[in-house]
């Protein structure tokens, strides 16, 4: 009985001691911070490494991306002649890569342009982010590039001033020479095979004036090209085997040209130059005026070394020298600029209207009817402005600046007599062995011009046209007015380079400028 009473007393002892043990344990703190920091290390490792596997996330898909664009880049090129589909694959191979692409590169290939287009991703590996269950992120690079043209209309403008004859002691050559070469690789970097039917080219060689050739000026409306004693115009070409004299009836020295005569019309001349005048208003606007009649500029000569082989007109005379429209023949284009040969003077303003004139809609019928046009670009060049299809550059060159220039006075240019003289003797061959006197003015005669004038004329039609066509300018060994005046003429500054032809400091030469322009005109376009 006794040791039942113990074992009870036992037991209950036992359960006060366990119920004491509880509420001291219950009002314990000791070590509660430990649980915490636990619970709150987990979060802190979970936040601190999502920033490190986010990082390694974003460098992995900053890489797949380059490999991406370098891919489609290379495989989008026309004259890359592997599929272009494996291209991208062995890009995506060789960098390590292999089996990111999602299916197989698209591919559009119409001949004139390429696209390239390439989905990919990859599958990063986390470290920290795994402790909430995320063992994976997926870095997506796409990519997609063209090569192409669609339709574009460049107008190539060359001074052929006499100051392209200059020796370019540096090179062994004359900048002729220099810029035959570099313009003729320019006709053929843009007219590819690949670009047939898309790409036109208006060749605009000036000088003091613009020949414009036979078949532009015989579309255009123009004053009578011929004259005789009598005055009565006649359309062929008649000249005299007689003397012919100075305004006081003195007979002027032979030349020996013999010439034939044909009684029945009398004495007459024809004036072969194929360039005209521009009214001062004509310059401030795009579009050009197909309805007026426009005044053709005299033929005479400013001078040359030995006189009796004038090579040096007022206005072009050879054919080659003439404006070739909306070409894509490069053997033509090329012909032409090889025959290209210093003349005088610079009238910048003059080769920028016409290569303006050339881009502009309004041109499209009269150039239309002029049989030499490609027939595919007949009555749909110059495309209008707003054709999204279509861009228009203009490349502008001069080796110098804008000068007056000198012309004859109508007083000595409306007579069978003073035609043909000036058609046999140049200007400075009269005014040294014949007359005292210099006849001659500085442009038309209702007013007189000013190289700064013609630097206001062309900076307008730079201004106007810019609004729609790129233009490029190239200051080939130019003046700093020349540099100056191309830079501000230019579409953007980036857009007007100069070359130094007789120093070596590092600036491009002009084959290499000319190369630089047409890859921007042939552009390869990445789209991200």
């Amino acid at each position: 009985m006794l040791q039942m009473k113990d074992t009870t007393t036992r037991v209950s002892l036992l359960k006060q001691s366990r119920a004491s043990f509880l509420r001291q344990f219950g009002r314990d703190e000791d070590g509660s911070i430990i649980v915490m920091t636990l619970l709150l290390l987990i979060v802190m490792l979970v936040l601190g490494g999502m920033a490190v596997d986010f990082m390694r996330f974003e460098s992995r898909r900053a890489m797949l991306q380059s490999v991406a664009d370098r891919a489609v880049l290379a495989a989008a090129e026309l004259d890359q002649t592997m599929d272009s589909s494996a291209v991208v694959v062995d890009f995506f191979d060789k960098a390590g890569y292999d089996g990111a692409i999602i299916g197989t590169p698209t591919v559009d290939n119409t001949g004139s342009s390429r696209s390239v287009a390439v989905n990919s991703e990859i599958d990063v590996n986390t470290f920290y982010l795994r402790l909430i269950g995320i063992d994976t992120l997926t870095a997506p690079a796409r990519s997609s590039a063209v090569e192409g043209t669609g339709n574009v209309e460049v107008s190539l403008i060359l001074d052929i001033s006499g100051s392209m004859g200059n020796w370019v002691a540096s090179q062994s050559t004359t900048k002729m020479e220099l810029l035959r070469a570099a313009a003729k690789d320019f006709v053929d970097d843009l007219l590819l095979d690949e670009y047939d039917d898309r790409i036109s080219i208006n060749l605009v060689a000036y000088s003091q004036h613009v020949a414009i050739g036979d078949e532009i000026y015989k579309a255009l409306r123009t004053t009578p090209d011929t004259i005789t004693e009598s005055g009565v115009e006649i359309s062929s070409y008649v000249t005299v085997d007689e003397p012919l004299f100075d305004d006081d009836g003195t007979a002027l020295p032979d030349h020996g040209t013999d010439v034939a005569l044909d009684p029945g019309l009398g004495n007459t001349f024809t004036n072969p130059s194929r360039c005209v005048d521009f009214l001062p208003a004509e310059y401030s606007q795009l579009a050009f005026n197909t309805a007026r009649v426009y005044e053709q500029v005299e033929y005479f000569q400013h001078y040359d070394d030995d006189w009796q082989n004038m090579n040096r007109p007022v206005c072009p005379d050879q054919g080659f020298e003439g404006i070739i429209p909306m070409s894509q023949d490069p053997d033509a284009l090329k012909d032409a600029i090889d025959l290209y040969r210093p003349t005088t003077f610079t009238s910048i303003h003059l080769g920028m209207k016409w290569g303006v004139s050339l881009l502009d809609p309004s041109m499209r019928d009269l150039l239309g009817g002029i049989g030499s046009i490609d027939d595919v670009f007949r009555d749909s060049r110059p495309a209008d402005y707003g054709d999204t299809n279509t861009v228009k550059y203009i490349v502008l060159m001069t080796d110098g600046e804008n000068v007056r220039g000198r012309r004859v006075e109508d007083e000595h240019y409306d007579t069978y007599e003073w035609r043909a003289t000036w058609s046999e003797y140049p200007m400075d061959y009269w005014r040294w062995n014949i007359s005292s006197t210099s006849y001659g003015r500085d442009d038309l005669t209702d007013f007189p011009t000013t190289a700064a004038l013609h630097d206001q004329w062309m900076q307008s039609m730079c201004d106007l046209a810019d609004d729609y066509i790129t233009i490029f300018t190239i200051a080939m060994g130019s003046t700093s007015h020349g540099e100056g005046e191309m830079l501000e003429c230019a579409s953007q500054p980036s857009f007007a380079f100069n070359t130094d032809l007789t120093s070596a400091d590092g600036e491009p030469g002009i084959d290499e400028i000319f190369d630089k322009i047409a890859k921007q005109i042939t552009a390869l376009r990445l789209n991200l």
